[in-house]
C-alpha cells in the first residue's frame, strides 16, 4: 500500500505550497484484544482482556516518523492517565480491562507541515460481533484468537507545503536490490511495528486487489477535487472581473458627476 499523490505545479521554495496538488496518506487504526482466560479472571476480575489500540501504516515498510509528530490517545476516564501521548512509533497503547468503550485518537503532523491534526474515534471491541448476550466468554473465546477491529482510511492533503510533501514521500521505504537482481530486500524500519509480538501476527494485510481498488478510488477522488478547485478558481476569476467592472463603472460615474458639478458651478459663476 503506497501513498497516492497528484502533483501538477510545484512552487519554488520549501516554505511554499504545491499548487493543484492533492496527496492521499493511507493509515490503519484499530484494536486487537485477547481474552485472558478464566484463571486470570478469577485472580483479577476487572481484567478480562489485554488489548492494544494503535495507529499504523498499511504499508509495513512505511516510516511514520517522517510525517507524524505525535499521536494522542484518549482512553476511558477510569484508566490511570487516560490521556496517552506518544512522540515516536509504534503509536500504540496496551492495557487490560473488562469493558468496551470508544476511544479518540488525535494525529498531530510535523510542525513544518502547518496542517490541522486529524481526530479519529475507535470503539475498542473485546467480544466477537456474534457473541451470545449472556453466555460465559470462556465458552466461545480462547486466549489465542483475538478480536481484531481495524479500519483503513486515507488522510487527504490539498496543496501541501513543499517540505511536508517531501517528508510524506521520504516515509516510503524503497526496496534495495541485492547482488542477485532477482531478489530484493526491504529496508528495515528503525522501530518495531508493535511492542506486542502477538499483535503484529494479527495485523490485517492489504493485497494487490485492495491496492488497486484504493488507488482507483483515490484517483477518482483526486480528479473530482481538481475539478472542484478549478471550478472555484474560474468562479473567483469571474467574480473578480465583475467587481472590477463595477468599480470601473462607479469610478466613471463618479468622474462624470464631478465633471457635471464643476461645469454647473462654472456656469453659475459666469452668470453672477
Amino acid at each position: 500500500m503506497t501513498m497516492t499523490t497528484n502533483d501538477t505545479t510545484a512552487s519554488s521554495g520549501t516554505n511554499d505550497r504545491l499548487d493543484n496538488t492533492t496527496t492521499c496518506f493511507p493509515i490503519s487504526y484499530g484494536s486487537i484484544a485477547f481474552y485472558l482466560g478464566k484463571d486470570h479472571i478469577h485472580a483479577n476480575p476487572t481484567a478480562t482482556h489485554r488489548w492494544t489500540l494503535y495507529v499504523r501504516s498499511p504499508d509495513t515498510t512505511y516510516d511514520l516518523s517522517q510525517s507524524i509528530s505525535k499521536v494522542i490517545f484518549q482512553l476511558h476516564p477510569s484508566f490511570p492517565q487516560p490521556t496517552r501521548e506518544l512522540t515516536q512509533p509504534p503509536f500504540e497503547v496496551t492495557e487490560m480491562g473488562w469493558g468496551e468503550f470508544e476511544a479518540s485518537i488525535r494525529i498531530v503532523w510535523r510542525e513544518e507541515a502547518e496542517e490541522r491534526p486529524v481526530l479519529l474515534t475507535h470503539f475498542i471491541k473485546l467480544y466477537p460481533s456474534n457473541a451470545p448476550a449472556s453466555a460465559d466468554p470462556s465458552t466461545y473465546m480462547t486466549t489465542t484468537v483475538p478480536v481484531v477491529s481495524e479500519r483503513y482510511d486515507e488522510v487527504v492533503f490539498t496543496n501541501p507545503k513543499v517540505v511536508f510533501h517531501k517528508q510524506l514521500l521520504d516515509g516510503q521505504q524503497v526496496q534495495q536490490q541485492t547482488k542477485n537482481k532477482k531478489r530484493k530486500k526491504n529496508i528495515q524500519l528503525a522501530y518495531p511495528l508493535s511492542h506486542e509480538a502477538s499483535v503484529i501476527e494479527h495485523f490485517r494485510t492489504y493485497g494487490d486487489e485492495m491496492d488497486v481498488k484504493a488507488m482507483l478510488a483515490a484517483r477518482e477522488f483526486l480528479q473530482k477535487e481538481l475539478r472542484t478547485v478549478k471550478d472555484r478558481l474560474i468562479k473567483v476569476d469571474e467574480e473578480l472581473e465583475e467587481v472590477k467592472d463595477r468599480l470601473a463603472a462607479a469610478v466613471s460615474e463618479s468622474s462624470t458627476a464631478a465633471s457635471a458639478t464643476a461645469a454647473a458651478t462654472t456656469t453659475a459663476g459666469q452668470r453672477e
